[in-house]
């Protein structure tokens, strides 16, 4: 009977070893979590810098910085994110920071492909615009629309209509524009050749509609003196 009772003992002794260890790292991941930051841009901050935030789309374009040139194009994106992961490391941007000209977001599609809901992800689409303001004040922020890819055809309805809900949300945000690279990237309705071989990235000649388009859109949004400073 001691015997089964010393057992039983050490059994419960290394479960509660176990479930502190587990807690503690739970606990430190949170910790950490709670401290991420955006991933750092390149070049100096401040004046004709361009914050691009948002998810692989972002994070995969290696030529933004020649793409938007003379802009400085700050890539800050996080592969395969959703609003979760993008929410909490912008909460952590330093107000004091050099603010830039522009923020240009592409955030959501991700948060389809999950089967996250329109009405939640727009919701944290607010979220994030009210942060901007608390934390950078009317910087504004570029909002692109939810891309079409081949691989995530199936999902197109779901991107109109959170595209549609986030058309309606803007006018209600200070200092925000919304940018159409959905119709870009459609011909007769149909996609042309502009992504990578996993058929949701872009690739080259994805990447210059994006930024064709983005440049227009500065142009437009953006103060003409602040256009004229920064592009000559």
């Amino acid at each position: 009977m001691q015997r089964l009772e010393s057992a039983w003992g050490k059994r419960l002794m290394a479960l509660s070893i176990f479930c502190l260890i587990l807690g503690g790292w739970f606990a430190f991941t949170q910790y950490r979590e709670s401290r991420a930051l955006l991933p750092a841009g390149q070049g100096r901050e401040g004046a004709c810098a361009l914050w691009f935030v948002g998810s692989s789309s972002i994070r995969r374009w290696d030529s933004l910085e020649r793409d938007m040139a003379p802009w400085i194009a700050h890539n800050r994106g996080i592969n395969d994110a959703t609003f979760d992961e993008i929410l909490p490391r912008f909460a952590n941007v330093d107000p004091t920071t050099p603010r830039p000209d522009a923020i240009i977001l592409y955030a959501g599609e991700n948060d389809l492909a999950r089967g996250h809901p329109v009405r939640q992800i727009v919701h944290q689409l607010a979220q994030f615009l009210e942060m901007r303001s608390e934390l950078l004040g009317d910087v504004p922020v570029l909002v692109l629309s939810a891309k079409p890819s081949p691989g995530r055809w199936h999902l197109f309805p779901d991107q109109k209509l959170l595209n549609a809900a986030a058309i309606r949300l803007l006018p209600h945000m200070p200092d925000t524009h919304y940018i159409d690279i959905t119709t870009p990237l459609l011909k007769d309705g149909k996609l042309g050749d502009n992504y990578q071989a996993d058929r949701v990235h872009m690739n080259e000649a994805g990447y210059r509609i994006w930024a064709d388009v983005v440049r227009d859109e500065l142009t437009r949004s953006l103060p003409a003196k602040t256009v004229k400073r920064c592009t000559g």
